[in-house]
């Protein structure tokens, strides 16, 4: 029988640029995040976008700060005080302001032979960037009916960023929502989220993208779906040693979810790859 385990992480959500980077390729903080070709400007090499957790939260109304911290673009303050506003949230606006621009700088990169891809992050990360998620954790079990209608105001977001960024060139579309990991929700609610979002969310995604690209879990959601044996292992020979990285493309096509390993660590070469099929 399956056991719920955490991969422990040892990577930050924020990942800002330092004022000092910025000024080295002319440009300054925090103008640059929000024009499509500073943001594409302050990219090195294969990115992933965004340089922030909060970009979901900030399409759906969120208050974000912005300076020339290296912290990067994060929550100013509370917008949701009572576990009912969550339900009256809009869906993310993925046709303007800086999630719009970041597609842009996406596309701008990948037309120009780049590979560059974005990480879409999860109803607990978005929560984080609204309100108090304990807060939220409280009011959980007596209305549980409005965590379902965030979850699906939050899936029909996410799947239109995603359906957008495969249009923009991306091959691998990540996921991640740390904050809604084992160690942090405890096994109740991360059974939860697993069941009531991450299993329908994926689901959707499957049906509605391409098959020509992958969809690339963080390993803390991975390891919840297996351990809520709601997904199964299995492994993916390939043609020849490849950088993982590059093993991820590969598998483009030949199968959906990837996630054995955390997308910020050190490229290692591989002759196979892991990956998960849900089991429902």
């Amino acid at each position: 029988m399956a056991r719920l385990i955490d991969y422990r992480c040892k990577y930050t959500d924020y990942s800002g640029m330092s004022k000092e980077a910025a000024a080295a390729k002319g440009l300054t903080l925090p103008e640059a995040y929000f024009h499509a070709e500073q943001i594409a400007a302050l990219a090195d090499g294969d990115t992933v976008f965004p340089f922030d957790p909060v970009l979901e939260a900030e399409a759906m109304g969120a208050s974000v700060k912005f300076d020339d911290s290296p912290l990067g673009p994060r929550k100013d303050k509370d917008i949701v005080t009572e576990i009912d506003e969550l339900a009256e949230l809009p869906v993310m606006n993925i046709s303007s302001g800086r999630l719009a621009e970041t597609l842009k700088a996406v596309k701008q990169i990948n037309d120009a032979g780049g590979n560059a891809s974005v990480e879409l992050h999860g109803p607990v990360t978005i929560i984080n960037g609204v309100t108090d998620l304990m807060k939220i954790l409280v009011g959980w079990r007596k209305k549980g009916e409005i965590l379902d209608r965030f979850f699906a105001t939050v899936t029909d977001g996410l799947t239109d960023y995603a359906l957008a960024a495969r249009q923009a060139g991306c091959r691998v579309i990540y996921y991640a929502d740390s904050p809604g990991s084992l160690n942090i929700l405890g096994p109740k609610y991360a059974r939860q989220i697993t069941e009531q979002f991450t299993v329908p969310f994926l689901k959707n995604l499957d049906e509605k993208l391409p098959k020509d690209c992958v969809i690339h879990l963080c390993p803390k959601t991975s390891f919840l779906l297996a351990g809520c044996e709601k997904a199964q292992w299995k492994r993916l020979e390939l043609n020849e040693a490849m950088p993982y990285s590059k093993a991820c493309i590969a598998a483009c096509g030949k199968v959906r979810i990837l996630g054995q390993r955390c997308r910020k660590l050190p490229d290692t070469v591989t002759k196979h790859i892991n990956y998960l099929e849900l089991t429902e």
